[in-house]
């Protein structure tokens, strides 16, 4: 276990900055124009949900418990999240432990029709459906939840970036680490235009319901009021349950599983059953494995701790004793993986590995974690002169048919096809900050399994910006 015994705040602003801005934990947008779209707001002007409710409380099977609210952290304050929360009133009840706090019909959901299946977690026919609510928009049977989705901003999504964006997250990445391009870049392609027959050139809408569907859905449901809350796998703020539909044509449970207080948020787990997880996995429901990259890819967040991480190299397993039988020479892939966690109580941060004490920390390990732990600070340290070349700092969306940005890169040129939004360009670096504290950690925890010496020892507390005032090497295993 690896302890590093100074709080996020004075380590890491920018992933303090990830956990409380709008683009971290939610599946919201963040400037959502609701005034534009014609939607409900409160007094502050935050869209408010109150048609929404309304209109699945309506319904012979809905329901939404009256104490919840649909608004900001801090009503009024466009720097916190829009969520769900219990109201906190003077008036507002809790919500207890097993309550209900909706309960969506499967009139009112978007879904695949008859081929649903609880355990099935794509479905074109489901995107296509979304498709065709956005077309019809306020003449849609679901309109004030497809109004709703209409407002939604994506930018920060990797798959829905600018082509600009793309290309310097992948030169980031160097096709080594997480996410992997075939996740974030080329699933899009592959589900919906090979797979669905979409064809996003005849219909813009269509790739935003892709990525809607991908950020918002709970396997081949797009479920309103459950789609609001946002994602924590802290112990102490993860507060519900959900439940799907069995079967076409039953409903959506969401319910509280403890006693929720007024004021206090109600949260989700977008990857309730990833392996750093402790709960009970026969309430695995939505079947959620994601790692913290693949939260990255499908929501645009840097989730906040615990996080869970693998990495992964090739390395030479070729067979010195036979050098006349090339069949020997092959590639094995080495996988790093652990989840890091942050003791609450004395801000120390904490590192946990999957397998067995055989199965992590040789050199080889510690040399591809430290290869990129540097490549990345170097990138890091030349962050505002790659800003001043690749952003556009004026303009909403990223420019594409821009004339062509170079930049030499230590004796090479980084070329992109024109600048990208200062949006996208923050996304890269939430997600880009958090890969070198990982790199960091999981280096600093493996001290006592190979040699570092003093100068590399030092060399990556600076690059990772942790402290070493305590550290306790002993590995504690998943």
């Amino acid at each position: 276990m690896l302890h590093l015994n100074r709080p996020i705040p004075i380590l890491f602003p920018c992933l303090l900055a990830a956990a409380q801005g709008q683009s971290s934990q939610t599946k919201n947008s963040a400037e959502s124009p609701v005034v534009a779209a014609g939607l409900p707001t409160d007094e502050f002007g935050d869209y408010n949900g109150s048609n929404l409710i309304s209109w699945v409380n309506s319904s012979p099977q809905g329901f939404v418990h009256p104490s919840v609210r649909i608004g900001r952290e801090i009503p009024g304050d466009k720097s916190t999240l829009l969520g769900l929360f219990v109201a906190s009133d003077p008036s507002t009840e809790p919500i207890e432990k097993g309550e209900i706090i909706a309960q969506v019909p499967w009139d009112l959901m978007i879904h695949p029709g008859n081929k649903y299946h609880r355990e099935k977690f794509f479905s074109c026919r489901a995107l296509k459906n979304i498709v065709e609510e956005l077309k019809l928009g306020e003449e849609s049977k679901l309109a004030p939840y497809v109004q709703y989705l209409l407002t939604q901003n994506l930018d920060g999504i990797p798959g829905y970036w600018s082509e600009p964006a793309q290309e310097f997250f992948s030169f980031v990445l160097d096709d080594a680490l997480p996410p992997f391009e075939e996740k974030w870049r080329d699933e899009y392609a592959m589900k919906w235009i090979e797979n669905c027959g979409g064809d996003p050139d005849i219909d813009p809408l269509e790739k935003k319901a892709y990525f809607l569907a991908m950020s918002r859905d709970e396997d081949t449901l797009m479920v309103p009021i459950y789609d609001m809350a946002n994602h924590s796998n802290d112990a102490d703020k993860l507060n519900t349950l959900s439940y799907k539909p069995t079967s076409p044509g039953d409903f959506f449970q969401f319910v509280a599983a403890r006693k929720i207080m007024p004021g206090e948020q109600i949260y989700n787990s977008y990857n309730r059953c990833n392996y750093c997880s402790d709960a009970d996995f026969e309430l695995c429901e939505t079947f959620s494995w994601s790692r913290t990259p693949d939260l990255f890819v499908e929501f645009g967040f840097v989730e906040d701790f615990p996080q869970t991480w693998r990495f992964e190299y090739a390395i030479d397993s070729s067979d010195d004793d036979d050098d006349d039988d090339d069949d020997d020479d092959y590639s094995q892939i080495s996988k790093i993986a652990f989840c890091l966690d942050k003791n609450k109580e004395t801000g120390q941060f904490e590192v946990y590995w999957e397998g067995d004490d055989d199965e992590f920390g040789n050199g080889e390990d510690v040399e591809f974690l430290m290869e990129h732990l540097v490549r990345l600070s170097d990138l890091r340290a030349k962050k505002q002169k790659f800003e001043e070349k690749f952003v556009r700092h004026d303009v909403e969306g990223g420019d594409e048919n821009a004339l062509l940005e170079e930049l030499d890169y230590f004796g090479e040129t980084l070329k992109l096809g024109g600048k990208m939004t200062l949006s996208e360009w923050d996304a890269i670096w939430r997600y880009c900050d958090a890969l070198i504290l990982a790199l960091g950690a999981a280096i600093l925890s493996l001290v006592e399994e190979v040699s570092l010496n003093e100068s590399e020892y030092n060399l990556v507390l600076e690059m990772s910006k942790l402290s070493a005032d305590t550290v306790d090497n002993n590995h504690e295993e998943l």
